[in-house]
């Protein structure tokens, strides 16, 4: 079954390749991506995992809903996932940041701005930065920070950096998906946490976002005893035809 589910991956990846915009590399200055908001971002990766339908934290299957046009349903019977707060949020899938806006535009002058303004709208945090700042925008779209994910979860999972959590108390049913919230960790299964570590150290390379060194540490032995599958390489591959970047850490 996961030989059958990698082969899936494979062949719908490369057809996404093959139909992806051919765009010139970040070190010609002609160079201009077609992402240049979260919402353009959204568009792509609703496009690249409409066949997929694999989502990243609980390895959950999921199929476009059935009423909300451009939103995806987890089947829950594909992984065990239950919800912690009986949310019907817990089974529609969202777009994760693995590293959070908040780190990402928690000291830029938008985000803490008190006199925002935009169309005669006061803004304040995140969406002041979403409406004023283009850099800001343009590491909110980056492709290689964003992943499928129970909304719930998303939710949960806030903006706390992954880590290890003792006696792994589980509350997503057979999802292997933690959260202290007390502590402020998330705990991801591990065939998952070497690809968290490679966007960190990616999202760190690529747009000077600071991984607190003992979390870094962690993040660099996750890398390690984690290699990137089949899957990984052909996602980076396909982002890189649309961003003209990929990411250094995957082979």
């Amino acid at each position: 079954m996961k030989f059958m589910k990698a082969c899936l991956y494979l062949f719908t990846l490369v057809s996404f390749l093959s139909l992806a915009p051919v765009v010139k590399g970040e070190g010609n200055s002609e160079f201009k991506t077609v992402v240049t908001d979260f919402t353009k971002a959204k568009k792509f990766l609703r496009r690249m995992y409409r066949k997929i339908g694999v989502e990243f934290y609980c390895g959950c299957s999921f199929v476009p809903h059935e009423s909300e046009n451009g939103r995806f349903r987890i089947q829950t019977d594909s992984c065990g996932l239950e919800s912690r707060t009986g949310s019907e949020r817990s089974y529609l899938v969202e777009w994760e940041h693995i590293v959070p806006a908040h780190s990402f535009g928690k000291n830029r002058a938008c985000w803490t701005s008190d006199s925002c303004e935009s169309n005669g709208h006061k803004l304040k945090g995140r969406k002041c930065c979403q409406a004023t700042d283009p850099v800001f925008r343009e590491i909110e779209a980056d492709l290689h920070n964003l992943v499928p994910a129970p909304g719930e979860i998303n939710n949960d999972r806030g903006n706390f950096h992954f880590g290890l959590i003792p006696n792994e108390p589980r509350t997503y049913g057979a999802c292997d998906f933690e959260v202290d919230f007390k502590a402020q960790i998330a705990e991801p299964r591990e065939s998952i946490r070497g690809d968290i570590a490679r966007i960190y150290l990616y999202m760190e390379k690529q747009w000077g976002i600071e991984i607190p060194a003992e979390i870094k540490k962690l993040y660099l032995l996750w890398n390690e005893n984690d290699p990137p599958d089949t899957f990984e390489i052909r996602r980076n591959e396909w982002i890189g035809r649309i961003q003209g970047r990929k990411n250094p850490f995957i082979p």
